[in-house]
């Protein structure tokens, strides 16, 4: 995007590729499994946790915190994965195509309470690339089906910083939640000239739900419901293919799998298939009303601290 805006260069391909079926130990989701042994002492410490460490334990936490607070339940979280394993079981490129019931994600294998197996996204094998061009190259290669990137974000959290820095500017610390997906999501609004109300009304996401306690508190973090109700956006149905806001149509990364360094840009290639009404996601496509805006969202963890990246898209320029 960068050597797109810089006029570095007027038509790229961005790729992300991974191959993770010989990564990690264990068993979680499609035979494959977190590497928790070296994220659990990437702080220095052992994340607080029960029974591991690393990224489980931390959302697991995130989880439980969120219940204390503001009083969702296990139920909700796996209510998120009842809707993905729904919406993936209509996508022929999902790792996970089979739906499953609430009681099944209950009962399945637990990870770090309040998280089962089911949960947590398994990490896969993928690829997926997206071609981008100058809008003098649309117009002068007349391509007739091209979407519009209106923002490009990123931000990153090391050892609490955004934290801190949002009590200081605040006065209150931001709670259960990714504080960078709060502070990222107002630096993209800002650029794409919307706000949240507008997906509400018009838009849809594909976001990086690693756990089904990420997809929850995303909701909250991206302002499609005040924190504290996130659980009520997933347990009415709002962000069903046919809700207020459709999140995940693809399955998101617990049912279609995630090979790291792909995701981001299969997020976007799902987005495209979406606007452009491509019979590839005929079985699962997004109501026109809501194919104006597009949201993509994805996250890492590398080391110390979360770096967010989320992108706008529109159908018009």
């Amino acid at each position: 995007f960068m050597d797109i805006a810089s006029g570095m260069s007027d038509c790229s391909m961005a790729m992300g590729i991974e191959k993770m079926k010989n990564v990690s130990m264990g068993m979680v989701g499609g035979g494959t499994r977190f590497q928790i042994e070296a994220k659990a002492f990437s702080h220095g410490s052992p994340m607080p946790s029960g029974s591991g460490g690393g990224m489980p334990a931390g959302f697991a936490l995130m989880g439980r915190m969120h219940m204390k607070e503001y009083g969702s339940k296990e139920e909700d979280f796996a209510n998120i994965v009842v809707k993905s394993r729904r919406n993936g079981s209509k996508n022929r490129k999902a790792e996970f195509q089979t739906k499953m019931t609430l009681d099944e994600v209950l009962d399945d294998v637990m990870i770090n309470d309040p998280l089962t197996r089911s949960q947590c996204c398994p990490r896969t094998d993928g690829a997926a690339a997206v071609v981008l061009m100058s809008e003098d190259y649309v117009r002068e290669h007349h391509i007739d089906t091209p979407i519009w990137i209106i923002g490009s974000a990123m931000g990153s959290n090391m050892g609490g910083a955004m934290d801190r820095l949002y009590h200081q500017e605040t006065g209150n610390w931001y709670g259960p939640g990714i504080v960078t997906d709060y502070l990222t999501a107002q630096k993209v609004y800002k650029m794409a000239k919307v706000e949240p109300k507008d997906f509400l009304d018009r838009g849809f996401v594909e976001c990086h739900d690693c756990f089904s306690v990420s997809e929850l508190v995303h909701y909250e973090d991206f302002g499609f419901c005040k924190k504290g109700e996130g659980q009520d956006m997933i347990n009415d149905g709002r962000v069903e293919i046919d809700g207020d806001i459709p999140v995940n149509p693809s399955g998101g990364l617990l049912s279609v799998g995630h090979p790291l360094g792909a995701t981001g840009v299969r997020q976007v290639v799902e987005i495209y298939w979406q606007m452009t009404k491509d019979k590839e996601v005929a079985k699962r496509q997004v109501p026109d009303k809501h194919l104006d805006l597009g949201l993509q969202h994805t996250l890492g963890q590398p080391g110390l601290g979360f770096t967010n990246v989320m992108h706008v898209f529109s159908r018009d320029r």
